[in-house]
């Protein structure tokens, strides 16, 4: 029987968790449900330790992700071994160091590979019994990573923030934007999804976000402002198909026709967006739960969002910031290179002009030493050699006190031959 074909998330795991610079563990909650899965096919182990799982690939993930990504596959077996051979050469050095182990501002890489035989080190159960690991500098300044007596600490969870729903609110207490707005459901809804509204309103303003109506591309019932990134959020009501016994006359006549009736079960959605592929957009009543249950997870997911949008922006500002400074760079080396071809041209003509007024007095003198003119043309021959030596004069720069050129006025267009593709007038690439 074929193996089950991996969709591009798992695969995307999997690579991670066989040559990812950062091991998963959980701390990264979002990878759970898909380490889970790649687990349950024997793709992957779960190591519990210091109070987490960590993931670590078995050999029948290494294959299938070679068969999935055959460039992959030389390099799986030494990178493994490199790293638990480093791990132990970690656990070795600090038991020699007293327990501490300072590494220097390293660079990414090194950074990177410390990380991964700290992780090695406990997913291997490599630590002393009755130790464990503890490091500082994860991203930046020096690495120091500490070997410490005892259990790990706790690791502290952020409570469950509830957001209660009154069971019974008047009209005239609602939130103005819970009170005004556009809430598509059933007239016998109406009261309760007001109240849902005005709960995520009070809940929202706490978390010093912003609650409105409108937003100038949707029509949703509410939409919550985290900085730079508005949510809109959709209220839904479910429907079911009823017998529909309007059209029948008579009592022995059979019902046949149907009609839909709201099913009186509420649905809150965030708007449906590639920017957040695989996230949570419903949530709703459910046989488990009500829809008052999942809102602390929707406010969650919205501030998840929010996160996510504002990383990208602060990338996308970097990577524009880094492009301009590589433009203006570029710009300021065209501007240098053009201004030394311009002083060496002019030096180049400043050169010839003198190797031309230096060959002239020599001609000169050749004349006046081997004049043989009559006393008739001998006055037209010494105006001839006279006129020749002025010319000299005049275009020879040893007279005209040379310096250093001026620079030249300089057009964006003159400097494009320069820029190597870059455009003379914005950071972008011509």
């Amino acid at each position: 029987m074929a193996p089950t074909k991996l969709n591009e998330r798992q695969l995307d795991v999997l690579r991670r968790i066989c040559h990812g610079e950062t091991p998963v563990t959980s701390d990264d909650s979002r990878l759970a449900v898909t380490v889970y899965a790649l687990r349950s096919r024997g793709l992957v182990t779960t190591a519990q330790a210091d109070g987490r799982w960590s993931a670590a690939p078995t050999e029948a993930g290494r294959r299938r992700l070679a068969q999935a990504d055959p460039t992959l596959a030389p390099s799986t077996t030494g990178s493994a071994s490199s790293t638990a051979a480093e791990a132990a050469e970690l656990i070795s050095r600090l038991q020699q160091a007293g327990g501490t182990v300072r590494i220097t501002d390293p660079n990414p890489d090194e950074r990177a590979r410390w990380r991964r035989a700290l992780h090695a080190a406990r997913a291997d159960h490599l630590v002393p019994e009755g130790h464990h690991l503890q490091h500082t500098g994860r991203d930046k300044g020096d690495l120091v990573i500490t070997l410490r007596p005892g259990s790990p600490p706790p690791r502290s969870t952020p409570p469950d923030e509830s957001v209660p729903v009154p069971d019974d609110l008047p009209p005239q207490c609602l939130h103005p934007a819970a009170a005004q707005a556009h809430i598509p459901v059933c007239t016998g809804c109406q009261p309760r999804a007001r109240r849902i509204l005005h709960a995520l309103c009070r809940a929202a303003e706490n978390k010093n976000y912003t609650v409105s109506n409108t937003a100038s591309d949707s029509a949703g019932s509410l939409v919550i402002t985290i900085a730079d990134s508005s949510f809109p959020l959709f209220f839904h009501e479910g429907s079911s198909e009823v017998p529909d016994p309007s059209g029948v006359k008579y009592a022995w006549q059979r019902v046949t026709a149907r009609t839909t009736r709201p099913s009186h079960q509420l649905e809150l959605s965030l708007e449906h967006t590639y920017a957040h592929p695989g996230r949570r957009s419903h949530w709703g009543d459910r046989q488990r739960w009500s829809l008052e249950d999942k809102l602390p997870a929707l406010l969650r997911e919205i501030a998840h969002r929010a996160h996510t949008e504002s990383e990208r922006r602060l990338a996308q500002q970097r990577k524009e910031e880094e492009t301009r400074q590589r433009w203006l760079a570029a710009m300021q080396q065209a501007r240098t290179t053009l201004v030394e071809d311009h002083r060496t041209e002019t030096l180049r003509r400043q050169v010839q002009a003198w190797q031309e007024a230096t060959v002239v007095r020599a001609y000169c003198n050749a004349l006046e030493d081997q004049q043989s003119a009559t006393p008739d043309t001998a006055e037209a021959v010494n105006a001839w050699i006279a006129w020749a030596r002025a010319y000299a004069d005049r275009i020879d720069p040893i007279f005209q006190n040379p310096r250093l050129p001026d620079p030249p006025a300089i057009t964006p267009e003159d400097l494009r031959p320069y820029l190597h593709g870059w455009s003379p007038y914005e950071p972008k690439r011509a």
